[in-house]
């Protein structure tokens, strides 16, 4: 699971504060495009340095401008981004140029788009930020509403019903977050000399109030009415759009109004927090005020925040001055006030990561139409159990197959037994309906598909597994019937497997169909991938391919049997190859003294050339053992075999470097930033870090490790960046988290893995 965080303004970086937190707390995969839409740091980014978020991974520096040119250039500088980063979900909060071209630029991805502070209207369309709202929300996957209000006004407007979930809104969780620690800190009132519940608070930006100078000074003179019949000062944090539309029309404003800069979340709850009065043309504004028992005049005409209204916090006015005054005395007749909090409990962005990793989200029993057609799956694995279900949602009556009773017996209670998006659900489904049951033994099926591991054994495929399956159904097969092998497996095994039948004197169909999908997106990649089929006789490729089309959305393409084994292993065989080459110009530019990162940002500008970026080493499962499995039986496949060598060199060839720079150093202990083998997961199979931490604790050193995504490895380990500053004489760079991207490359810090010299 990867998510995307798109922010633009002040409040959407205060709103999406817990949404990021509570992703770091699960150890969610995400990163932060900002697009700097507001025109200076006391605008936007002093909000990430002072509630503590980490810096946002891409700034997109859009500025100011026409709504347009705003939204179009946004759209641009995303785009590139998304591609690059490939995030699962995006998610937008509120209605500014930012929340729809983030939301545009995801959905023409056909990547989802969560939009938080779904089904807002105010229902003018004088306003642009109702335009953004609308679109916004009829192109997102996933729509958070704040309350039943948004909900209704949702349906109403045809969206399905199933995508809209009602949550409330990430406002609560931060003020509620913040409240205390904005007390300790904040020392705004004494600053301002000001006296808690004795001033009132502006805060006035909305173009229909200030882009034209007749309602600007309407606007003014409501304030003018409100000092003359409540005496006393007014703060006016001042916008720099309605500072520089003042010095436009020339208007200077009376030294009761005491103008300040736009201050910090803390010192502004602070403000709020002990006005007598809040006078805002801001929703956000709304919301923080009725949260904090506030009472607000609202200076518009509507609201798409009815709720603060609802309940009794506040009042539309306009720029009417009678009505504010009027409204005004109402309020300040009262000793205190009391209504019920309609905008959440402090834990929305709690119940917005639930849905979306699925969690949360009731099971869902769509009627399957049953096909007649018995399949068993052997192995109940990553792979295997999520192609299980899927088939026995085509309408398969399907038994998995794994030797763990527990495993078994989850699957028989309709639980999911590992981590994946999705798979819960459909487990229960198909489970429920009976078309999904698992067993210890193999039933005599139509069809058996094999998706048992193939654990590699002294560089060669160890196909012990893969026979042992084809035993087994051997036992209760008929003729006529076929199997189907999933597993990644060394060319000419499905032959192999054949022989195995016909000795038996079974005429069984063999068929190899390669698995191509990653965990975490394994539902996703099934359905939505191209997939092979190798078979030696084409009525078993149409059989198989029947079978296959019945869930997969993507193309079919067929050929022979051991065609069909070397696909998925060129595959990665072509990747390792790439990265060889990689990791050897990096040797060959430090021999002649160049830059090797200068040479491939410059090779690269041919548009016939991709040199890929050098590394610590290769890790994972399928790219360090599918080259292996393609020439395990060949006399030739030097170069897949020297490119192997030279990946497994690797990172003993960085070990040495760090050893050579920290013996001139006198370093005695040295930190590994990023353990597991690819950035932004936790997985740590085939890892390049590993042999580069046993070459270094080998020559004598104090080893750490810090990962945000790996909580145990072998290894001592430190929470923090800082602990590891603290501690470590000399760091090493492994791997490319997207927590790294901002460390400042300095002579006690070696980059392995290319991530601060590439950028």
């Amino acid at each position: 699971m990867k998510i995307g965080i798109i922010v633009g303004t002040r409040p959407e970086i205060i709103k999406m504060a817990p949404v990021i937190r509570e992703c770091d707390k699960r150890k969610i995969d995400y990163f932060i495009i900002h697009s700097n839409q507001h025109y200076s740091k006391e605008m936007d980014s002093i909000f990430f340095e002072e509630l503590q978020l980490p810096t946002p991974h891409y700034n997109l520096g859009v500025g100011s401008g026409l709504h347009s040119n705003q939204t179009g250039n946004i759209l641009i500088k995303m785009e590139p981004i998304l591609l690059e980063e490939k995030p699962n979900v995006v998610l937008v909060q509120g209605d500014t140029n930012t929340v729809l071209a983030g939301a545009l630029a995801a959905s023409k991805l056909n990547i989802k788009v969560g939009h938080i502070e779904a089904g807002l209207r105010s229902y003018d369309k004088t306003m642009p930020e109702e335009t953004n709202r609308i679109m916004t929300d009829h192109i997102s996957e996933y729509l958070f509403a704040v309350g039943p209000n948004q909900e209704r006004i949702l349906k109403a407007e045809g969206i399905d019903s199933s995508k809209i979930h009602t949550v409330g809104n990430t406002v609560s969780d931060s003020l509620f977050q913040h409240l205390e620690i904005s007390a300790q800190k904040s020392q705004i009132l004494s600053e301002l000399n000001l006296t808690a519940g004795e001033y009132f608070l502006v805060t006035a930006h909305r173009a229909s109030n200030v882009d034209i100078a007749s309602n600007l000074l309407e606007l003014l003179n409501l304030f003018e009415q409100m000092h003359q019949n409540y005496t006393g000062t007014i703060v006016w944090p001042i916008h720099p759009r309605t500072q520089s539309k003042l010095k436009e029309f020339n208007i200077e404003l009376p030294r009761y109004l005491q103008l300040i800069p736009p201050v910090g979340y803390l010192d502004f709850i602070q403000l709020q927090k002990h006005a007598k009065l809040i006078l805002t043309d801001s929703g956000g504004i709304q919301e923080e005020a009725c949260l904090l028992g506030v009472p607000s005049l609202t200076l518009r005409e509507n609201t798409e925040r009815p709720e603060a209204v609802e309940a009794g916090a506040s009042e539309l006015v306009g720029r009417n001055a009678d009505k504010a005054v009027a409204a005004a005395k109402q309020w300040l007749s009262k000793d205190s006030y009391s209504w019920v909090n309609p905008f959440g409990d402090g834990h929305v962005a709690e119940y917005i990561l639930d849905i979306i990793e699925g969690k949360n989200k009731p099971a869902e029993i769509t009627q399957i139409i049953a096909k007649n057609e018995t399949i068993a799956v052997i192995g109940m694995g990553y792979m295997g159990l999520p192609i299980a279900s899927l088939l026995a949602q085509a309408g398969y009556s399907v038994t998995g197959v794994d030797l763990n009773q527990a495993k078994v017996d989850s699957i028989n209670n309709a639980n999911c037994p590992f981590d994946e998006i999705g798979l819960p659900e459909l487990i229960n489904n198909v489970v429920t309906q009976g078309f999904l049951k698992a067993s210890i033994d193999i039933p005599s099926s139509d069809t058996y598909l094999v998706a048992v591991p193939t654990p590699h054994k002294d560089n060669r495929c160890d196909r012990s597994y893969v026979f042992a399956a084809a035993d087994a159904i051997a036992k209760v097969a008929k003729d006529g019937q076929t199997v189907i092998i999933e597993s990644t497996i060394s060319p000419q095994t499905s032959l192999a497997v054949a022989k195995r039948f016909q000795a038996l004197n079974l005429k069984i169909d063999v068929v190899h169909c390669p698995e191509r999908a990653i965990p975490g997106q394994t539902l996703h990649e099934l359905v939505n991938n191209d997939r092979i089929i190798g078979a030696s006789n084409e009525l078993a490729q149409q059989k198989v391919k029947t079978i296959y089309q019945s869930f997969v959305n993507g193309e079919v393409f067929l050929t022979d049997l051991t065609t069909a084994e070397c696909i998925k292993l060129v595959e990665n065989t072509s990747r390792d190859v790439g990265i060889a080459f990689a990791n050897e110009l990096a040797e060959i530019c430090e021999e002649l003294n160049v830059d090797v990162y200068e040479v491939i940002k410059l090779a690269n500008k041919h548009p016939r050339v991709n040199v890929l970026t050098p590394g610590p080493g290769v890790g994972g499962h399928c790219i360090p053992i599918d080259p292996w499995f393609l020439v395990e039986n060949t006399q030739n496949g030097d170069l897949v075999r020297l490119s192997r060598s030279i990946n497994d060199k690797r990172p003993l060839n960085i070990a040495i470097k760090v050893d050579e720079i920290a013996k001139t150093q006198g370093v005695i202990k040295i930190g590994l930033l990023g353990v597991a083998y690819k950035p932004n997961v936790d997985d740590c199979r085939e890892t390049p870090a590993e042999p580069i931490y046993q070459a270094l604790k080998h020559l004598g050193y104090d080893i750490c490790y810090h990962d945000p995504h790996v909580a145990q490895w072998d290894c001592p380990r430190v929470n923090t960046l800082e602990e590891m500053d603290n501690w470590a004489d000399y760091q090493v760079l492994i791997t490319a988290h997207n927590e790294y991207k901002d460390i400042q490359p300095n002579s006690t810090l070696f980059d392995a893995c290319g991530l601060l010299k590439s950028q």
